[in-house]
């Protein structure tokens, strides 16, 4: 296990996540807050910011980022801290995260149709989740 400043805090957060979520869930919930968060920051600027202008809409927009880092970056280093996770599959697991949030996020906000190549992505992100567990 690494040690660093930041351990003692990732410890406390970990912890009292712990006290409201099952710990399988983790890291899953917090990578899916900040997927929603991302795909919020990409794409909500058109749909529900349409009437601001350019400046106050990248601000908003800058604030659903920010609140992604808050989500992804402390699951990440709690897991490689605390909980002796790989790096590589919190990494993959994350980005296989955004990709099924940014699919559901298409077919409920922009009201896209579920098409074969979705179901293609869900069964190649379960092989890269695994190949990523044993590395």
């Amino acid at each position: 296990m690494a040690i660093t400043k930041a351990t003692p805090q990732l410890k406390f957060l970990l912890e009292n996540y712990y006290k409201i979520f099952p710990k399988f869930s983790f890291p899953y919930l917090p990578f899916t807050v900040a997927a929603l968060l991302q795909s919020l920051a990409w794409t909500s600027g058109t749909i529900f910011f349409k009437n601001y202008s350019l400046v106050p809409r990248i601000l908003i927009l800058l604030l659903f980022a920010a609140g992604e880092y808050i989500f992804m970056s402390p699951t990440i280093n709690a897991g490689v801290e605390i909980e002796n996770l790989d790096e590589r599959y919190l990494v993959v697991t994350y980005q296989i995260v955004t990709l099924i949030v940014f699919m559901m996020v298409s077919m409920f906000v922009y009201k896209q149709k579920f098409k074969f190549k979705y179901g293609l992505a869900f069964f190649f992100s379960g092989l890269a989740i695994y190949f990523a567990n044993k590395a």
